[in-house]
């Protein structure tokens, strides 16, 4: 579906620009630009709903911080059932995980506004209990989910629980909503390389492709772009797709 020729020109346009913009300002150097795919859609969805897609490439850095909401065990205490789940992910060679929080602990230590923008602020991705996920919208606040934030539901009893988690985090989501026709995931960053961004875009347009509402004959265009660039067009779908 996609020219990987053009998605190779419009990465290497947004990484070389990336660079002149950090040789101007020094502190800019060592600090990776996330690097986004715009989608644009004929048809806005009738419903919302969060596309999750693997990526070939992780697009965080190891030093990201990840934080695991937990269901609280019966007859164990909050910090029991957190040491519990620690003692779990060391056993499956998990260690990509920073903090694990019961929902116990979440209801307790985190109810003010206070403690729960900090908890935003520190942690680059959430990820819940899929036993849980449903109760924690009303803790956690409009926040998380306007910063696009919300904890991504795993399963804890996968018979395979690192692939379980590493989707996850080494993944990204679409999220679709139906108030509008511009929808943005990211899908790499400015200090990967060239052919790395291109698969990661790639494989997006295939999930993209079977799980879009309406599927890929709603796509209309597909830009690239950086927080501080212009956006680059990678692919613009013939008019014909609309009278379909």
């Amino acid at each position: 579906r996609l020219a990987p020729l053009q998605v190779k020109k419009a990465v290497e346009a947004l990484l070389a620009f990336a660079r002149s913009k950090a040789k101007g300002d020094a502190l800019l150097l060592n600090e990776n630009e996330s690097v986004h795919l715009l989608v644009t859609v004929w048809k806005v969805p009738r419903e919302a709903k969060l596309i999750r897609i693997p990526l070939p490439h992780g697009i965080r850095p190891e030093t990201a911080e990840v934080c695991l909401f937990t269901k609280d065990e019966p007859n164990l205490s909050a910090e029991q059932t957190e040491n519990l789940y620690r003692k779990l992910l060391i056993q499956n060679g998990i260690r990509s995980i920073s903090q694990i929080i019961s929902y116990k602990t979440l209801k307790k230590e985190y109810k003010m506004f206070e403690a729960k923008r900090r908890l935003l602020n520190r942690f680059d991705l959430f990820l819940s209990d899929d036993r849980i996920r449903r109760l924690l919208p009303s803790h956690l606040g409009k926040h998380f989910y306007e910063k696009k934030k919300a904890p991504l539901s795993v399963n804890l009893k996968a018979k395979n629980l690192a692939n379980e988690l590493q989707k996850h985090i080494q993944g990204t989501t679409l999220p679709i909503n139906n108030k509008g026709c511009c929808y943005t995931a990211r899908i790499g960053h400015t200090g990967m390389k060239v052919d790395e961004i291109v698969e990661n875009v790639i494989a997006t347009a295939k999930v993209i492709a079977k799980k879009l509402p309406k599927s890929w004959k709603n796509v209309k265009i597909l830009h690239l772009k950086t927080l501080k660039s212009v956006a680059l067009p990678i692919f613009t779908a013939n008019i014909s797709n609309l009278d379909e």
